[in-house]
Parts: structure tokens; sequence; C-alpha cells
């Protein structure tokens, strides 16, 4: 277990958990009928990693929001985790909201990024 006292961010303690438990399960996809994908801490680190050093190469930085519009699913966790790493805001937009509505949140939130 993590002792979240010690960590400025997320972004950290969630590095750190990465590492401490990279053997153990950390996702479990499915749909339905049944799964579709099983990831280890490490698998979803070696996913997310790739995207947190886009955003960085991009210019994101810490304090800098970033919006996620996708459905359930380990892509968005991946996606979100990557912000986080790199220090951003999360902005989490429903998926089911018409354009206009989308449009005008993300306007409204100032993001930098969005992720889809």
């Amino acid at each position: 277990m993590l002792n979240l006292a010690q960590y400025q961010s997320i972004g950290e303690a969630l590095r750190d958990a990465l590492d401490q438990f990279a053997n153990e399960v950390c996702l479990i996809e499915a749909d339905r009928e049944r799964e579709k994908e099983r990831l280890t801490y490490r698998n979803f680190k070696e996913r997310a990693h790739p995207l947190a050093k886009a955003l960085q190469d991009v210019g994101f930085s810490a304090g800098a929001r970033a919006s996620i519009i996708m459905t359930n699913q380990s892509k968005w966790l991946i996606s979100a985790y990557a912000i986080f790493f790199s220090g951003g805001v999360l902005v989490p937009l429903d998926y089911k909201l018409t354009p206009d509505d989308h449009w005008q949140l993300l306007k409204h939130s100032d993001a930098a990024v969005l992720i889809t």
C-alpha cells in the first residue's frame, strides 16, 4: 500500500504504484460477453508512458488541462494516467453529450489537449 501523504501529485503516486505492483493485475477490460483484455501494472505503464511523452513533446506541462471524450475502456484510463503523469489536470467529458455541448465545455475548461 502507498502512503499518499508523501506525494505531491497523483502522477507521482501512480508512477510508484506502477513500479511497486508491476506484476499484479491492474485492470480487466470486458464486454458483456467475455473478458477482452487483462493488463498488469507493467503493461499499463508500457501503454501510458508513450502517450505521456507525446503530450510533453507538444508542450503539455504541469498545470495544463487535457480533456478526454471516450467510452468506458482501458484507453480512457491509460489516457488519464498519461495526463496525470505529465502533471496535467484531467477534464473528463461525457461522450454522450452533443458536439455543441462538448465544444462549450472545452472552451470553458481551457483544455489545451483533447484525447478521443
